[in-house]
């Protein structure tokens, strides 16, 4: 929780209004709009005035939790919590949706594995883009970790799965699904395969000079205007998890 939401708490639920908290602790009441809005932070002064006003510690005011209650999270977990309380709006919603997505999808897949048998996979993650290309770092390995997987007859013939980002390859690859690979230095014409261009991963329809998007709002990524060395098919996409 950011302090702008705990501090419009506190005001709200002790009926505490800007002007009243000004006259009683001498800091003004443009400032606490400020603060209340999210617009800008109090410096370590008035976080010591603001918390003592209140009764409370000035990790509970920077974040909402008091750090006594922190003594059983790990570091990573009380890092976390730092680091989102210092992050605006915006950005705490998107770390939030991203973080119900993700904990949803792993409560499918355990209730999933709990009635389907299951193998170990390679898997990377956001490697490859149905979009515009995902920029790939110097030396990147597709090889990040292993995931459990549905044994199914395809998925016993994939050599990794990737998961993917981006909607230029819907409606048959929507953006999060998770694509099995069989690693192979070429396709056939009409084929989805992997493919990196210039340092950028792709998911594409293979056209023999051309990479194609199944979304007709992408263009075509030519051939020709890339140097062929640069081209490289890393496997066929023979299924989906």
């Amino acid at each position: 929780m950011q302090l702008s939401h705990v501090l419009d708490q506190l005001m709200t639920e002790r009926n505490i209004s800007a002007y009243k908290l000004s006259k009683e602790t001498g800091i003004s009441d443009r400032l606490i709009g400020y603060w209340r809005n999210g617009d800008k932070l109090p410096g370590a002064e008035n976080l010591l005035i603001i918390a003592k006003y209140f009764g409370i510690s000035v990790d509970m005011l920077l974040t909402g939790i008091d750090s006594k209650s922190q003594t059983n999270l790990t570091k990573d977990e009380q890092e976390l919590i730092l680091m989102y309380s210092k992050l605006t709006n915006k950005s705490q919603n998107f770390v939030l949706e991203r973080a119900r997505t993700l904990y949803d999808l792993e409560q499918e897949t355990t209730n999933f594995q709990k009635s389907t048998p299951m193998i170990k996979c390679k898997h990377s993650y956001y490697k490859v883009s149905a979009g515009k290309g995902f920029s790939l770092g110097e030396g990147d390995s597709w090889e990040e970790e292993e995931i459990d997987i549905p044994d199914t007859p395809e998925s016993r013939k994939a050599d990794m799965c990737l998961t993917i980002m981006g909607d230029s390859m819907e409606p048959v690859y929507k953006d999060g699904d998770i694509v099995l690979v069989r690693e192979q230095a070429a396709v056939d014409p009409g084929q989805i395969g992997i493919f990196i261009i210039e340092g950028k991963g792709y998911i594409k329809k293979y056209g023999g000079d051309k990479l194609i998007s199944l979304n007709d709002n992408y263009d075509d990524i030519m051939f020709a205007d890339y140097d062929a060395d640069s081209i490289k098919c890393v496997g066929a996409v023979i299924g989906r998890v």
